[in-house]
């Protein structure tokens, strides 16, 4: 019973903090999320990310388009109308919060490193489990056994 009163509790106090969902609160919440997490840091971003693959000599006209060419009042635009359509403003609070944490930017910014150490082990896994799964049954049935005769004492 006493579980059950402080699970009321939680529940109630937690409604009490949700934003109402709203477009005028969907509208602060997505300015607030750009602001913490501007278009114009993705589109650079984009590029630093990029440009390494590319030719040297096609590297800096690239940099260029996507750092002083870039519509960016048209992408802030877009992006802000995306998010109020998509997202409910305590989703967007949640997202300015985070995007607001310091900690938050910088963990994000070793998301790479890490994907990039993580991405083939997983390729190579998902490629095993393929080939697991999509074996015609009488070579499962021959790995078995011959799994099975590696485990028979001498």
């Amino acid at each position: 019973m006493k579980s059950l009163f402080f699970l009321c509790i939680l529940a109630i106090t937690t409604l009490a903090f949700a934003l109402e969902d709203n477009v005028d609160n969907r509208q602060m919440q997505a300015k607030r999320y750009l602001e913490a997490n501007p278009p114009k840091e993705i589109a650079q971003a984009l590029a630093d990310q990029t440009v390494s693959i590319l030719p040297e000599a096609e590297r800096k006209p690239y940099i260029e388009m996507l750092t002083k060419h870039l519509d960016l009042t048209t992408i802030n635009q877009s992006m802000h109308a995306a998010l109020v359509k998509y997202f409910t403003a305590d989703e967007l609070e949640v997202l300015a919060n985070f995007y607001s944490n310091p900690e938050a930017k910088t963990a994000l910014a070793k998301m790479d490193k890490y994907m990039t150490d993580i991405l083939p082990v997983l390729q190579s896994e998902m490629l095993k489990a393929q080939q697991k799964a999509f074996k015609p049954p009488e070579q499962a049935s021959n790995l078995e056994a011959t799994g099975m005769e590696k485990l028979k004492l001498p």
